[in-house]
C-alpha cells in the first residue's frame, strides 16, 4: 500500500485511547470523510459522525460543479442531522426523524472549492455538537484535480479496524501517481495526537508532503525515476491535523512546473 501526505496518529498498542484528562480527545469511532473523483465529470462527497449521514453525488463540467445531497437522521434521539454546504454560497439543511433521509436538488452551480459540515442538532435547531467537516479543492483553478482516483479520505476506526498498530485514525491523498497516508494516535502524549505519514510515488514524478502544524516540523519533497515509498518525520499535533500532498512533473523543462495539491483536515471529535 502506498501512503503519501495525510496527517495520522498511531499509538502502540498498550497506550490508553480514552484518559480521563478534561482536556483529552474524545474518541472518533463512527467519524469519516471522503471525496473522490470516480470519473472525469463525476463527484462524489461523504461525511459521517454518529446519528447522522451525508452523501453528495455531483457533476464536475469542465471545473464548474452541482451537487445534489443526501442528507440522513440514522439515531432516534431527538436530534436531527444538520448540513451546511457552502460553494458559491452557503445554505443549511436538516433532515430529522430517525431513518430519515432529505434529498437536496437544486443547489446552485460553482466553481468555488466546497466545504461541507456535517453536525448533530436540537429539533429546535440551535444546539449543534458532533460537528465534521471536509473541504474539496477547486477543479475550476487546476483541472488535473479532475482525474479519475483523485481525492482525500479519513477515517476513526473501531476496536477491530486497526491497520497496524491499534492507531486511531488513518487519513489518504490520492493525486496523479502519488499517495500520501497519514496514521494518528489521540492523547499521545495527553491532549496532543502522533502522527506517522508516508508519501509514495508509482512513475516518475516529483511529490512533496507535508504536516502543516506539526511539531516539529514534517515535511518530504522528491524527484524520483522510479517507484519509491519514504515516510514523513514522526511528529506531533495539537488540534486539527492538516496534511497537504503535491505533485508535479519530472520532466518540466520550466524553472516552477506547476503543481497540483490537496489538502486534507481531521478534525477532532467533539
Amino acid at each position: 500500500m502506498t501512503r503519501i501526505l495525510v496527517v495520522a496518529v498511531t499509538v502502540a498498542a498498550t497506550v490508553a485511547i480514552a484518559p480521563q484528562a478534561a482536556f483529552a480527545i474524545p474518541s472518533g469511532a463512527g467519524w469519516s470523510g471522503s471525496w473522490k473523483y470516480t470519473g472525469g465529470t463525476s463527484v462524489q462527497v461523504m461525511l459521517d459522525v454518529p446519528g447522522a449521514k451525508l452523501v453528495a453525488n455531483g457533476w464536475d463540467a469542465l471545473g464548474t460543479r452541482a451537487f445534489a445531497l443526501n442528507i440522513t437522521d440514522t439515531v432516534a434521539d431527538g436530534k436531527c442531522a444538520y448540513v451546511r454546504w457552502t460553494a458559491a454560497a452557503t445554505t443549511e439543511h436538516w433532515a430529522c426523524g430517525s431513518g430519515t433521509t432529505v434529498q437536496v436538488s437544486g443547489l446552485p452551480t460553482s466553481t468555488n472549492a466546497i466545504t461541507a459540515v456535517l453536525c448533530r442538532d436540537s429539533t429546535a435547531h440551535n444546539n449543534k455538537t458532533n460537528c465534521n467537516v471536509i473541504d474539496v479543492p477547486s477543479s475550476y483553478t487546476d483541472e488535473f484535480i479532475r482525474t479519475e482516483g483523485n481525492g482525500a479520505r479519513w477515517k476513526y476506526y473501531n476496536a477491530s479496524e486497526h491497520y497496524d498498530g491499534g492507531e486511531d485514525w488513518g487519513a489518504w491523498i490520492t493525486i496523479g501517481d502519488a499517495d500520501f497516508d497519514y496514521f494518528g494516535w489521540d492523547d499521545t502524549p495527553e491532549g496532543q495526537r502522533w502522527i506517522r505519514s508516508w508519501v509514495s510515488v508509482f512513475k516518475p514524478a516529483c511529490a512533496s508532503g507535508i504536516l502543516l502544524n506539526a511539531t516539529p516540523a514534517s515535511s518530504l519533497s522528491y524527484c524520483v525515476q522510479y517507484n519509491f515509498i519514504d515516510n514523513l518525520p514522526v511528529t506531533n499535533i495539537t488540534g486539527t491535523a492538516w496534511g497537504r500532498g503535491c505533485t508535479w512533473a519530472i520532466d518540466s523543462r520550466s524553472p516552477n512546473p506547476p503543481k497540483h495539491c490537496i489538502t486534507v483536515r481531521v478534525p477532532e471529535p467533539s
